[in-house]
């Protein structure tokens, strides 16, 4: 069995900052009342849902719970494939230079709101909260692709989609 390795940090030593393609994970989180849960990230101060990067080695699944937990402290039990974004609307510059465009695999699952109060960040967050439907950041500041889940969870459209 190989052992996971952390993937872009990887292919960021051999290609330095030019534009690359990833495997994006992240969860689309409510809880008991419907709120959602949402990040703030520290590198560009917009709202997101948790996730990442798929590392090499790594499952779909152990990756999207992997990343949910580095971020929130969140342990998920049940998750389920919700849908598949990719194109500009997933490509994010980073601070440093980076550019990575992802292909984001969102997984939906519920938790206990509860389970938050065990919640560590990382160095990746400022905050994580849940927020209700009727109070959700601005669009301006949510992270470009964070809305599109949402409203297809308005929308109570529960069939796979690929965006």
């Amino acid at each position: 069995m190989n052992e996971r390795i952390d993937y872009l940090p990887y292919l960021r030593k051999m290609i330095g900052h030019q534009e690359c393609l990833s495997v994006g994970v992240s969860c689309l989180i409510l809880d008991e009342n419907g709120r959602i849960l949402l990040e703030k990230r520290s590198d560009n101060g917009l709202y997101c849902r948790p996730g990442g990067s798929l590392d090499l080695h790594e499952s779909v699944t152990d990756g999207v719970k992997r990343e949910v937990y580095e971020e929130t402290g969140l342990v998920l039990k049940n998750i389920s494939l919700f849908m598949i974004l990719s194109g500009d609307k997933c490509r994010i510059t980073y601070p440093n230079g980076d550019i990575t465009e992802y292909v984001d695999l969102v997984f939906i699952s519920h938790v206990n709101s509860k389970s938050l109060d065990q919640m560590k960040l990382d160095c990746e967050s400022t905050s994580v909260g849940f927020f209700d439907i009727s109070s959700l950041p601005p669009k301006s500041q949510l992270l470009q692709g964070t809305l599109d889940p949402i409203l297809k969870y308005l929308a109570q459209d529960f069939e796979v989609r690929v965006d």
